[in-house]
């Protein structure tokens, strides 16, 4: 996956790989390799070709999550001030933020979703592609999420 040295990836390049933390990196030519699960519905296939990466970055540590804020991290570095990401879905309580960004692309689409979670637990989850909202959709109605779709 191509890294820009965003805030983002200034983020993943800090804690990856580092005692305490699980970080996932897949890359789209894995999932473009679903097209042979046999079990996955067209659409699904579909979604999961437009997806170019998926980054997961977690702490496990119970002492480093109290150290540690990966929102004010974000914040200090001025990522919520100099990029294009619009706040899609935000929940805030006293000791923790969780916020769903996605960049706008080309054609009503999304190039990019961030799930930011800083606080009590601290989670980024970035997915890169050609996002379009209506597959949000499809794929979280097809995750028994509980989220109904059309």
């Amino acid at each position: 996956m191509a890294q820009d040295n965003s805030p983002i990836d200034k983020l993943f390049n800090k804690y990856a790989n580092k005692e305490g933390f699980t970080t996932v990196n897949i890359s789209g030519k894995l999932l473009s390799l679903a097209n042979s699960f046999a079990d996955k519905k067209d659409d699904e296939l579909e979604i999961l070709n437009k997806i170019s990466g998926i980054r997961v970055l977690s702490v496990e540590d119970s002492i480093m999550n109290q150290k540690l804020n990966f929102y004010k991290e974000l914040d200090a570095d001025g990522f919520f001030r100099n990029n294009k990401y619009d706040v899609l879905m935000e929940v805030t309580d006293k000791d923790e933020v969780v916020r769903f960004y996605g960049r706008s692309g080309s054609n009503g689409k999304l190039s990019e979703l961030l799930l930011v979670v800083g606080g009590s637990s601290n989670t980024l989850i970035s997915i890169r592609g050609v996002i379009n909202p209506e597959d949000i959709g499809k794929l979280t109605g097809s995750l028994n999420m509980g989220i109904k779709t059309k």
